[in-house]
């Protein structure tokens, strides 16, 4: 299908031009940028793991070292990928004694299967969307002998975990006209969303059907997070629509995709800081308001498209929904008593407006630019949404004071560490710390000429590998900046 046929011509440019910002920042909106760091955190978190657990050390190692084809339907696993969440906060915690995640890993970890292990135990087995992506969908296990029925058990517990007391105990069946409306959905997502729609995809490995009530009324659809990772719940009623489908699958596929990328760079300061929401009774957290104000963008774009949907796509899928269907306000709210926040446009606005005003110490670097990354689709597909602020202007470069004279820089060790050239990135630990830190191009330069020899011959060495001048203000910056977060990672010391 040609773009010409799908959409609009002014509608096509807008949404095409918002559908590529969504995907180009490479912290948060890059797919396939965001999957080479978290395989590279989960590469140096087994290392880390093996490290303490002396046991299970072999099996762990060997498993970092694996190829990427054997690793990537590991580190996927809802089971696997839950273990080792609860495996590294409690090393960084200091109350690590036995790896979980040790127990599921296959042995050898090493073999020509691209399925997990719990997709394996599914029986029959059914691809969600073939041609798009990994993702299976969830059937009862069927497990054969001791170690199959141990993870079984355990993927059926986190099943349960995530839905609540409230939840269906077991998966509905997915019938064949489930897996139908399933495919059809993700196809229409891709369709109309072909760069940021087909990239959250990616991020969601297993898709079930399920049953839940609650205080605010059925279950329409929920993303696992670290309960039941890379996983999203839907009810059998929200297959009536492919349009249906493909709103959910954007909704908690989009969450699952930031997730990930939280994992490799944080965005907020502070946790406990909080934001009244108008249309629900009490405070978000800062985080909370960025990963709503995430999910809004994207659904923004997503509805720009859809409203702008040719003859082609209508005829395949059905005429999109007349109307937006979004949750009610909180009774007894400011939204509900006033009629106000009914649309996602208007919630969006809110919540930016909420994020450029936060004060500076709330956010970090990444949350900065984040919320920079955010604003420019979202000023696309809606003319309303809130301006950027000039970005200010950058304080003068800081000299390296505070050192001692002839100060000398060394690296720690051992550390474990990987690389990611294609990235310009380092991810590395201390083996006393059991803390990740992530490196850019310029962290890693400097980091990498930390050889004990002295600052003065440190920034010489620095402006003649990054093709500065000797005299260049920048330099002494990215030098000093570098040392400094060295120190306070405790990757490097000062030799006297």
């Amino acid at each position: 299908m040609s773009e010409s046929t799908a959409f609009g011509s002014t509608a096509l440019d807008v949404a095409s031009r918002a559908d590529t910002i969504l995907c180009v920042d490479r912290q948060f909106g890059d797919s396939a940028a965001i999957y080479q760091r978290n395989m590279a955190r989960f590469r140096v978190g087994l290392t880390m793991l093996a490290r303490q657990d002396d046991i299970c050390a072999d099996v762990l190692r060997s498993t970092a070292a694996a190829p990427e084809g054997r690793l990537h339907p590991l580190l996927f696993d809802p089971v696997l990928r839950n273990c080792f969440e609860v495996d590294i906060a409690r090393l960084e915690n200091g109350s690590l004694e036995r790896s979980s995640l040790a127990r599921y890993v296959p042995s050898p970890p090493v073999n020509d299967s691209p399925t997990g292990p719990c997709e394996a135990l599914t029986h029959p087995h059914r691809r969600a969307w073939p041609g798009l992506g990994d993702a299976w969908v969830l059937t009862e296990p069927k497990p054969h002998g001791g170690p199959e029925e141990l993870l079984a058990e355990r993927l059926m517990e986190l099943y349960r975990g995530a839905l609540g007391a409230s939840g269906a105990p077991r998966p509905v069946h997915p019938t064949d006209d489930l897996c139908a409306a399933l495919r059809d959905g993700a196809e229409l997502l891709a369709t109309l969303m072909p760069a940021a729609g087909a990239g959250v995809l990616r991020h969601i490995t297993m898709v079930g059907f399920t049953h839940r009530e609650s205080r605010e009324g059925p279950l329409q659809s929920m993303s696992g997070g670290d309960p039941l990772p890379s996983s999203v719940l839907l009810a059998p009623e929200r297959c009536a629509s492919p349009w249906l489908v493909a709103e959910s699958l954007l909704h908690e596929g989009a969450h699952l995709k930031l997730f990930d990328a939280l994992r490799t760079g944080s965005v907020a300061t502070n946790a406990t800081e909080r934001v009244p929401i108008p249309w629900r009774i009490g405070s978000w957290t800062v985080i909370r308001v960025l990963v709503a104000l995430h999910f809004y963008v994207h659904l923004l774009v997503f509805q720009t498209a859809a409203a702008a949907a040719g003859e082609a796509v209508r005829e395949r899928f059905g005429p999109p929904p007349p109307a937006e269907v979004i949750d009610e306000p909180t009774p007894g709210t400011p939204a509900a008593q006033h009629g106000t926040y009914r649309t996602s446009a208007e919630r969006a606005r809110y919540l930016a407006e909420c994020a450029l005003s936060l004060p500076e110490r709330a956010l970090t670097e990444h949350g900065r630019r984040f919320v920079r990354w955010l604003l420019t689709a979202f000023r696309l597909v809606d003319p309303e949404a809130p301006a950027q602020p000039p970005t200010p202007p950058r304080p003068a470069p800081p000299h390296p004071a505070g050192f001692p004279p002839g100060a000398a820089p060394r690296r720690v060790t051992p550390v474990d560490a990987c690389a990611l050239p294609t990235l310009g990135q380092l991810v590395v630990s201390p083996a006393d710390t059991a803390r990740m830190h992530w490196l850019n191009s310029r962290s890693w330069t400097v980091y990498s000429l930390c050889d004990g020899r002295d600052l003065t011959a440190l920034h010489t060495s620095y402006v003649r590998a990054a093709g500065l001048p000797a005299d260049s203000p920048e330099a002494t910056r990215h030098v000093s900046e570098g040392i400094h977060h060295l120190l306070a990672a405790g990757l490097i010391t000062l030799d006297a």
